[in-house]
């Protein structure tokens, strides 16, 4: 995987949050790298795909070489996820053609998640970097802050959900 370069006139921007779960990591991380989690939750006409590129050796899903892309109006985020590290981390290093609203204004180019345990708590940290224009910048930034809170909100939800489901 080549990262991609910085574009001329684009601004290097990252976005990194993190909360805490009521839950193993190992459960956290079953929800986090189940592609149910992102395919089966999609409102149309938005879509996340995953694509095996050796469907007889590696299985489509949440691992290594796998390419991905979630797709719809104004968004088109396509990558490969090259480093996974069970109960700790992934990568997924977006392609160069990725985009937010416009290929000209936002694009791309890596989303990480980590977990960590402490106590009877884990938590997540997601980072997603992308190169906005300048003008961009700020909007880009408040526009993250509202799509990752409700990530919180139903990363917490759906976690406490298999929790119960595994218990009972």
């Amino acid at each position: 995987m080549i990262k991609q370069p910085q574009p001329p006139g684009f601004k290097d921007h990252s976005f990194e949050f993190s909360f805490k779960v009521a839950a193993d990591e190992a459960m956290v991380w079953q929800w986090l790298n189940d592609t149910r989690t992102f395919t089966d939750t999609q409102v149309w006409p938005w879509k996340v795909e995953f694509y095996s590129p050796e469907p007889d050796k590696i299985p489509n899903g949440f691992y290594e070489s796998v390419l991905t892309n979630h797709s719809g109006p104004f968004v088109n985020f396509a990558g490969e996820l090259t480093t996974i590290k069970e109960n700790k981390y992934r990568d997924l290093q977006y392609l160069y053609g990725s985009y937010a609203i416009s290929f000209r204004w936002i694009r791309p180019y890596r989303l990480e998640f980590s977990t960590e345990q402490t106590g009877e708590l884990t938590e997540i940290t997601g980072k997603l970097s992308t190169y906005v224009k300048p003008y961009l910048y700020n909007p880009w930034n408040s526009a993250q802050k509202i799509f990752w809170g409700r990530f919180k909100r139903w990363a917490t939800r759906s976690v406490r959900k298999l929790n119960k489901k595994q218990q009972a």
